[in-house]
C-alpha cells in the first residue's frame, strides 16, 4: 500500500523500534508526520484528515531515504533543513547548530532589560543560523543588530535567514568573538557560545552537530571567558552581558563575571529548571578597558 495512512504507521514502528534510549511514542508520531509534511508539502491537518490520499512513486522513495537517516538517529532539523525559533521557520545546514528551546530565554532576558540599557548596539556572538539575532530584530526596531560568526559554512546559513527575517536591521560580520568590533560600541552583547569540555560525556549523542559550536577546551568555559574579557573593552557603561552556559556551570560563569568586576549579577533557569543564562552589568570604570589585573 502507497497510502500516507499505512506509511505513518510503519514509520512509527520503524521510528520506535530504533529508539535504543528508549520507544517514546508521541516523538515517533510527530517526526513521521513532520517527514511527510516536509516531502509532500501537506498540512498535518491533511495528513489526519485524508489518510488514504496516495503517495507517488517518487514521494515513498524520498520519505524511505529520510526515515532511514532518522532511524540512524540524525535529528530531524537536519533532515528537512529547518527549525522553528521564535517561531520562525529558520533554515538550516551543515556547519550550524540546532537552535534548542531553551536558548529563547536568552532572547526573553534581552528584551526584558531592553530598558535599562545605555545607547549603543546590540551585538550577538557565534550567531550560527542567526537564530538569536533575527529573534531580536523582530521584536526592536530602534537599535542595530550585528550578528558575529566565525566559520563561513555557517555565514553561508546565517545569511539566508538573516535575508529572510533580519527586517534589514541585522548586519552579519564575520570574526572571532569580538575582535572585530569597535571599543565602546555595545550596549548589550549576547551569545550562545560553546560550553561543553572537550571529554563531555554528552559528546557522543551530539556527533552529528559541529564541534567548534558545542566545544570549549578542557574545561568548558574558555569561550565564556573570552567574551567576558572582551566585553569590557567593546562594552559601554552600563552594557548588559546575557550568556547561555551548561547546567552545571551557573557558579564558574557568575565568578568569572565578579572576576571582571560586573555588577548585578544573575542567573535564570531553563525549561526543565536547570541554571542556564547567566547576565551582568559593565561597570563604569571597565568600560572601554581589557581585563584588570
Amino acid at each position: 500500500m502507497n497510502t500516507i495512512g499505512h506509511w505513518l504507521e510503519q514509520a512509527r514502528l520503524l521510528l520506535a523500534a530504533s529508539d535504543k534510549q528508549g520507544a517514546d511514542p508521541e516523538s515517533a508520531r510527530l517526526d513521521s508526520d513532520l517527514l511527510v509534511q516536509h516531502v509532500t508539502g501537506k498540512s498535518r491537518a491533511s495528513l489526519f484528515a485524508f489518510p488514504e490520499a496516495t503517495l507517488t512513486p517518487e514521494q515513498l522513495d524520498a520519505l524511505d531515504a529520510l526515515l532511514q537517516r532518522r532511524c540512524l538517529g540524525e535529528p530531524l532539523a537536519y533532515i528537512t533543513g529547518q527549525r522553528e525559533f521564535w517561531s520562525l521557520p529558520l533554515q538550516l545546514g551543515e556547519g550550524v547548530l540546532i537552535p534548542r528551546p531553551d536558548t529563547e530565554i536568552l532572547v526573553e532576558q534581552a528584551l526584558a532589560r531592553l530598558s535599562t540599557l545605555p545607547a549603543g548596539g546590540i551585538i550577538e556572538l557565534g550567531t550560527g543560523s542567526g537564530a538569536i539575532a533575527v529573534a531580536l530584530a523582530q521584536e526592536i526596531s530602534d537599535r542595530a543588530i550585528i550578528a558575529v560568526e566565525c566559520h563561513t559554512a555557517a555565514i553561508k546559513v546565517a545569511q539566508g535567514n538573516i535575508g529572510r527575517f533580519g527586517n534589514g536591521r541585522v548586519q552579519l560580520v564575520q570574526g572571532s568573538w569580538l575582535d572585530a568590533l569597535a571599543d565602546d560600541c555595545a550596549a548589550m552583547i549576547i551569545s550562545n557560545p560553546p560550553y561543553l569540555a572537550n571529554n563531555d560525556p554528552h559528546l557522543p549523542a551530539l556527533h552529528y552537530e559541529p564541534l567548534s559550536a558545542l566545544v570549549s577546551g578542557q574545561s568548558g568555559l574558555e569561550d565564556l571567558e573570552t567574551i567576558i574579557s572582551a566585553t569590557c573593552r567593546v562594552g559601554r557603561p552600563g552594557c548588559l552581558l546575557l550568556l547561555e552556559h551548561g547546567n552545571e556551570q551557573g557558579d564558574a560563569v557568575r565568578s568569572l563575571l565578579g572576576q571582571y568586576n560586573f555588577k548585578h549579577i544573575q542567573t535564570e533557569r531553563d525549561l526543565a529548571g536547570h541554571e542556564r543564562v547567566s547576565f551582568g552589568f559593565l561597570t563604569t570604570e571597565l568600560a572601554g578597558d581589557t581585563r584588570q589585573e
